[in-house]
């Protein structure tokens, strides 16, 4: 038997005309005229090789070939069914599912706390992992799913077959200790250049904007020490006379840690936009679309969690 001469359209009408036992009702039912029900009767009787149905007193009479038949067929559209709406309900509170986010260390501090607290009380069956990006488009990981996302202020096109979109925006300020001499100036540029700076570690290939700021105007700011990593900045600027530029975001964080004054630069920087990106395969699918938007309600969720706590 070679399936492709058979019509899997007619199962649906087998059905209607096998519960009705009556054309009338059932084109009705089918959204079919009369005509065309009884052309499609005539092409399933060819197709079983077998009336079917025939006429009796009170209707139409099923053959006994349609209590065959009725119980597979029925399992088959089901089957159908579950196949083209897979993945169009997501039960949340029965997912077990793995996600990984390969993400900068400042996403990290910033936002990884969050996300994990709210996704994690929709779907408390989610296991959630961070890897570090450290440059460049993780390409071939979200490609093969090894990454659900990738998320990064320094990302710029996307290559073909891939989403991005920004998660949040943040602007530059400066952080220093509440007895850095810098804070008695006018705190102008050249009194910002005149200071040691610790920077945070970026990505290889990937240079500051402050810095490029200042490449552009021709001049460089004394970067004395540079780390690699976002937990020991505060307690370092608390103990020292360096400046460090940052988004007002980590700066914040930092504040609550330690003793320091955040302060406006002496020039403008553009925001900085962190963005997340995704496999066009993925664009579609429930899950992600949850999880993509779960990333992108952090700032929102953070705002109403420090409501709550300012009213308590």
């Amino acid at each position: 038997m070679n399936i492709r001469n058979k019509d899997l359209n007619l199962l649906a009408i087998f059905v209607g005309i096998s519960e009705e036992l009556n054309l009338s009702r059932a084109s009705g039912r089918l959204g079919l005229s009369q005509p065309a029900l009884s052309h499609a009767l005539s092409r399933l009787r060819d197709q079983f090789s077998d009336p079917l149905f025939v006429r009796g007193q009170r209707g139409l009479v099923a053959t006994p070939k349609v209590s065959v038949l009725l119980p597979q067929v029925r399992a088959l559209l089901a089957a159908a069914e579950n196949l083209y709406g897979a993945g169009e309900s997501l039960d949340l509170a029965k997912l077990k599912r793995k996600v990984v986010i390969a993400a900068t260390a400042y996403f990290e501090a910033r936002a990884v706390a969050s996300f994990i607290s709210h996704a994690r009380k929709n779907a408390p069956g989610l296991e959630i992992e961070t890897r570090s990006l450290s440059g460049g488009f993780p390409k071939r990981e979200l490609e093969s799913s090894e990454f659900d996302l990738a998320i990064a202020a320094y990302f710029e096109d996307v290559p073909t077959g891939f989403k991005m979109k920004t998660v949040f925006s943040d602007r530059f300020v400066c952080l220093c200790s509440k007895r850095n001499p810098y804070l008695k100036t006018k705190q102008s540029t050249d009194d910002y250049l005149s200071c040691k700076h610790v920077q945070i570690e970026v990505p290889p290939g990937v240079f500051a904007p402050v810095d490029q700021h200042l490449k552009s105007k021709r001049k460089r700011r004394d970067i004395s020490l540079r780390i690699g990593n976002f937990l020991t900045p505060p307690a370092i600027l608390a103990k020292s006379d360096f400046l460090l530029t940052c988004p007002l975001s980590l700066a914040e964080n930092y504040r609550g840690m330690c003793p320091l004054t955040i302060i406006e630069l002496p020039f403008w920087l553009p925001v900085i936009n962190t963005k997340m990106a995704w496999h066009g395969k993925d664009d579609e699918d429930p899950f992600h679309i949850w999880l993509r938007d779960q990333v992108t309600q952090i700032d929102r969720l953070n705002r109403a969690d420090e409501r709550g706590r300012s009213a308590e």
